[in-house]
């Protein structure tokens, strides 16, 4: 099953803190999931949640991109190497604000390819949250 997510939000803060926020594992983990991240290409990383009917409860990851403050992507397995997705973050300076863009396209599973449809609108929400509580 074809996955196309596009999410866009306004963020009433600068890119730069973002930025700090999504490279951040232990930020991440406030907003997204318990993780082993570090902003390096070529790192793999894995997200650990709430395993679910259809889901492990784990999705392997590897960042295939960095362009510090602006862009990342990553490749994504949610419950195996044989649906391989793609997240990407795209980050756009606006006055004191920030335009983000997530992405997350693939060939997935329709089980999976709902919970991530489901999953990924409240996320941003949360980072922004995050954002509104610490300096």
């Amino acid at each position: 099953m074809s996955l196309d997510i596009r999410l866009e939000r306004r963020i009433a803060h600068p890119i730069d803190k973002v930025w700090r926020v999504l490279v951040s594992p232990d930020r991440m983990a406030d907003w997204l999931m318990a993780n082993d991240f570090a902003p390096h290409v070529g790192h793999r990383f894995r997200l650990t949640g709430e395993p679910m009917p259809g889901w492990r409860g784990w999705a392997d990851c590897e960042v295939l991109e960095l362009d510090p403050p602006t862009r990342m992507v990553w490749a994504w397995w949610a419950n195996d190497e044989t649906h391989e997705t793609r997240v990407t973050f795209e980050l756009t300076r606006e006055a004191a604000a920030t335009r983000l863009v997530l992405i997350h396209r693939g060939d997935e599973t329709p089980i999976i390819a709902e919970l991530l449809a489901g999953g990924w609108p409240g996320k941003l929400p949360a980072l922004e949250a995050l954002l509104d509580r610490i300096d």
